[in-house]
């Protein structure tokens, strides 16, 4: 691969990389709209057969990915402190921005009964997942804190749903791990520990878990997305467009969002005020759906390009 390829595929990462760790945004997503998708999912399907080509596309993309990634975990950790309802909105503003360019891939179809099901399926599957952090109370802090034993082996599943943000366009993993309650622990536990240094084998006992998760469902998802691509196609890219649609009520009803209301109506210290919040998160969802919907035009004349060149 030429330099100039290489730093291109780096910044593709990178761009991956903050992605997944912005709730909302989908690393996938990004992915297509700097042209790359395909070539991760080739690479990862044919690792084994085409290991050195394979391993030249991957290792720039996850390069810029840990670069992408770390810096915006840390901002996301101070965003989501006393100012939640407006980062909810910034979130939910990217997902609603996408969704036309999630349509997109199947604007050509004439739906049926089963991609109907598909959509309809996903969709409340999206909604379940916040409305069943709230009744589970999933206050997972003290297990960051805490850690039994089991608790490192859930960690590995969980990194494993973490990972679809790197492979599936249109879902984001961060907003996943926000609607199951682990991403605001998470960042607490992480940047608590590199503040203190305290608990070394804890921390890596953590993160190792989740790492082993992230790394085989990446590699699992993505043949599995390569797999359903070329077999289920349109059945796919409705499910995707179902659970994307119902993530942003989701994103608004979860364990994470509903603890701050109840801070946020007792006005309590620490917490923008309520009067000043909601004003301040209806302009940023608006202005980040724009921002959302013109990276999709991007994508879209991207393509229409690339379609010119080849005819």
């Amino acid at each position: 691969m030429k330099m100039k390829n290489w730093l291109k595929t780096l910044l593709s990462g990178v761009a991956i990389g903050f992605g997944s760790a912005v709730p909302g945004v989908s690393g996938g997503t990004i992915a297509v709209i700097f042209g790359v998708y395909n070539k991760i999912i080739w690479a990862v399907s044919n690792i084994i057969k085409h290991f050195k080509q394979a391993i030249v596309i991957v290792l720039p993309v996850l390069l810029g990915v840990v670069i992408g990634f770390v810096p915006t975990f840390f901002l996301m950790e101070k965003a989501l402190n006393g100012f939640v309802f407006g980062v909810i909105c910034i979130f939910a503003g990217f997902i609603i921005g996408s969704i036309p360019g999630i349509r997109d891939e199947v604007k050509e179809v004439k739906p049926n009964k089963k991609h109907y099901i598909a959509l309809i399926v996903c969709a409340l599957v999206a909604v379940g997942l916040g409305v069943g952090s709230v009744f589970a109370k999933a206050d997972l802090q003290q297990y960051f804190d805490q850690t039994p034993i089991w608790f490192y082996f859930v960690l590995i599943p969980v990194g494993f749903v973490a990972s679809v943000a790197l492979v599936v366009p249109g879902v984001s993993g961060a907003m996943l791990l926000l609607l199951l309650g682990f991403y605001k622990p998470l960042m607490s536990f992480v940047t608590g520990f590199l503040s203190s240094w305290a608990g070394f084998g804890h921390f890596i006992g953590i993160i190792g878990c989740l790492a082993i998760g992230i790394i085989l469902g990446f590699f699992f998802i993505s043949k599995l997305m390569h797999y359903l691509l070329s077999k289920y196609h349109d059945v796919t890219f409705y499910s995707i467009f179902g659970f994307v649609i119902g993530s942003v009520p989701a994103l608004f009803y979860n364990y994470t969002i509903c603890d701050y209301y109840h801070k946020w109506m007792e006005g309590k210290a620490g917490y923008t005020p309520i009067y000043i919040e909601i004003p301040i998160g209806i302009v940023l969802l608006i202005g980040f759906t724009i921002l959302s919907y013109l990276l999709v035009r991007y994508k879209r004349k991207a393509e229409q390009n690339e379609k010119e060149i080849a005819e």
